[in-house]
């Protein structure tokens, strides 16, 4: 019976609760099958019902429903959709999540903004809604980079580079605008790619990787031009032939190897050289071209890590793990010579640009520059604490820049043969390297998944280094002149600006010596001052005061500006200043050994005070006359002669003066010097 009651309160009081609650009902108007996992769904703005929806088959579309004459919703239908080119697809993965991104803050704006969706893989695409019927990604972020092995800048025909290719721990290469970092797809690899080149034109990309190929890519289009196959192991190294006039030759020029070529180094140890049909026929070719090998040779006896062409496209380099750098003729891949001298495997070999020499980086830490002419080793740089991973010349090949697998990038000047600087931005090896043509940007990637670009300062510095010099002798120049016209104020201010205390120090001084001279207290005009300072500047002084307390010379002045500024400010207030307690505890010690130091000073003065009092208290003043006295008529005063009348008696002998008269008086004889003679009267 309880437990029926309890029942008939509850639903006593749903029924009160809900007679002042609204209640909304929904009808289902319509049910569109999309046959996928619906992962988001966006309604977008419009006089109808317009939503996009993103799910498993990674694939945006947009979905219209129209309002009709009779205030109904017509069924719904798909209006547009991603093409199968740009959707990201539903064997990898799908998309995650879709938002709707306005671009403007108007409401009445008729900008419909962009779709953002995130697909499996953490990328962030932006869809375009201006075009009707057509969703078109603008931009992609790349959530994630996984390791960066290599990279290259695209070269821009001598203006500002802005894409650089990278090749990630996957099959596809990545194409990054370095202003946004908006990022483009390179899809045909079936395997990891390994390696990638550009050309020096910009128009081309060579990639290779663990699937066994080489692929040549139109920068353009992002489309796969050619495919080079023939390597029985994964491809580890490829480089392009570096001179740009090359690849517009075509025909049996081009087969014959005088036009343009791509050399790819394999883990089977093996060198190969591929030609290239050139750029007419590249732009004529609506399939890929199957590139056939010009030559080939067994290049060493244990992995390539690098291969590198020269700038006249007259040799090519190749490092390995044999711990030996090759140099090949580029028409016929015949060894010229070998370099010897890293204790590991070469990871990197660079030609310079400017002059015969060729850089090479190793696990041994060290890199090397070998001379053309004769092979021979004239320069190594140590000071990587690991593996020297990758080098490039730069400044017009007056220095060089190498990354090692501890996570640094070096700034190594040729001529000096020093490290300039260190660029600590990885905390991992730092795989990829690569400078702009034009010298001003570098940039770097590593396993810690971290693209990073460097952009050279030096300009900048130097010319905020020159400015800042300037303003400083104006400021010297001006603080001079306030101390002449003992304009203190001023002068404190710009010597605290200058951040100098030595000046602080002799504008203070000046201040309290002028007041002192006035027959003033300094401590009175101190008070005066300090009132008129702000904490910061109180702050700055007492850290001055605290460096000034530890000589004895400046302690007296440090002590007296300290009572000044403890006597006008609120202790509260210097308290709740941070860091003030800590500078004022650091003052507090040498000011306990400067007033210790002055009790004895004090101290031992009373000695002198006792030992003057007893001196003039060991005879009376009248005995003392007396004795003066008795002294005064005693003593013989010596007089300069007006002719010599007297003998003088050196050193026992007795000298006769000018005059001719002879007086035999012994008492006005006169000693000067020891004499032997034992009689008192002549003394």
């Amino acid at each position: 019976q309880e437990e029926g009651e309890g029942e008939k309160s509850k639903r006593k009081r749903k029924k009160k609760s809900g007679k002042n609650s609204p209640r909304h009902f929904y009808k289902r108007i319509h049910t569109k099958p999309v046959y996928e996992q619906v992962e988001g769904m966006v309604i977008l703005p419009s006089e109808d019902i317009l939503v996009a929806t993103a799910g498993s088959k990674g694939i945006v579309r947009l979905w219209l429903s129209r309002l009709s004459e009779g205030g109904g919703f017509s069924r719904f239908e798909c209006i547009a959709e991603e093409s199968s080119s740009q959707a990201f697809g539903d064997s990898k993965g799908g998309y995650m999540d879709l938002l709707h991104c306005s671009l403007s803050d108007d409401d009445e704006s008729n900008n419909p903004g962009q779709l953002i969706v995130a697909d499996a893989e953490n990328n962030l695409l932006f869809l375009s809604l201006l075009k009707e019927q057509q969703l078109t990604t603008v931009r992609t972020i790349v959530g994630h980079n996984d390791d960066i092995l290599d990279l290259k800048i695209l070269p821009n025909e001598g203006k500002e580079s802005t894409h650089a290719a990278v090749a990630t721990n996957s099959s596809k290469v990545r194409l990054f605008e370095l202003g946004t970092f908006s990022c483009d797809i390179l899809e045909g690899h079936s395997a990891t790619v390994l390696c990638l080149d550009v050309s020096p034109c910009g128009r081309y990309i060579a990639t290779c990787g663990k699937d066994k190929t080489v692929r040549l890519w139109l920068t353009s289009s992002r489309k796969c031009l050619a495919v080079a196959t023939g390597h029985t192991e994964a491809i580890g190294a490829v480089a392009l032939s570096r001179k740009a006039g090359r690849y517009e030759v075509t025909g049996k020029a081009a087969v014959n190897g005088g036009g343009s070529f791509v050399v790819s180094a394999s883990k089977d140890r093996t060198l190969k050289r591929w030609n290239l049909s050139g750029a007419p026929v590249f732009g004529e070719a609506t399939t890929e071209i199957d590139l056939k090998t010009f030559c080939s040779t067994r290049a060493h006896e244990k992995d390539i890590n690098i291969v590198s062409v020269a700038p006249n496209d007259s040799l090519i380099a190749t490092g390995s793990q044999d711990k030996t750098v090759k140099l090949w003729n580029a028409t016929d891949l015949a060894l010229r010579a070998t370099l010897k001298g890293h204790r590991r495997g070469v990871w990197d070999c660079q030609f310079s640009s400017f002059d015969r020499i060729v850089a090479t980086a190793s696990g041994d830490r060290t890199v090397k520059l070998w001379s053309l002419s004769d092979y021979s080793c004239v320069r190594t740089f140590q000071g990587h604490v690991a593996s020297a991973l990758r080098v490039r010349f730069l400044s017009g090949g007056l220095q060089l820049v190498s990354a090692g697998a501890d996570g640094l990038i070096k700034l190594w000047t040729i001529r000096t043969n020093e490290c300039e600087s260190t660029f600590d931005g990885h905390q991992d090896k730092v795989w990829a390297l690569d400078m702009s043509a034009d010298g001003k940007k570098l940039i770097s990637g590593g396993a810690d998944s971290k693209l990073l670009v460097w952009e050279d300062t030096t300009k900048q510095e130097e010319d905020s280094k020159r400015a800042t010099e300037e303003h400083n002798i104006l400021m010297e120049q001006r603080l001079a002149n306030c101390l002449r016209h003992n304009e203190f104020e001023k002068a404190l201010g710009l010597a605290l600006e200058l951040e100098k205390p030595r000046e602080v120090l002799k504008v203070l001084t000046s201040l309290v010596e002028s007041e002192v001279q006035k027959g003033k207290t300094g401590l009175a005009i101190l008070q005066q001052h300090v009132k008129t300072w702000p904490i910061e500047k109180v702050q700055q002084i007492l850290t001055y005061c605290r460096d000034w307390n530890t000589r004895a010379r400046n302690s007296h002045l440090a002590m007296l500006v300290v009572q000044a500024i403890i006597t006008s400010i609120p202790s509260n207030t210097l308290s709740c200043t941070d860091g003030l307690p800590q500078i004022l505890a650091g003052i507090t010690p040498y000011a306990e050994r400067h007033f210790d130091r002055l009790d004895r000073m004090y101290a031992n003065a009373f000695l002198l005070d006792f030992t003057l009092f007893s001196m003039g208290s060991l005879e009376d003043e009248s005995t003392a006359q007396e004795d003066f006295a008795i002294w005064e008529l005693q003593s013989r005063y010596v007089l300069p002669p007006k002719a010599a009348d007297c003998r003088i008696q050196v050193g026992g002998s007795i000298v006769h003066g000018l005059s001719t008269e002879v007086n035999e008086n012994e008492e006005d004889i006169v000693s000067i010097g020891n004499s032997d003679s034992s009689d008192d009267d002549s003394t």
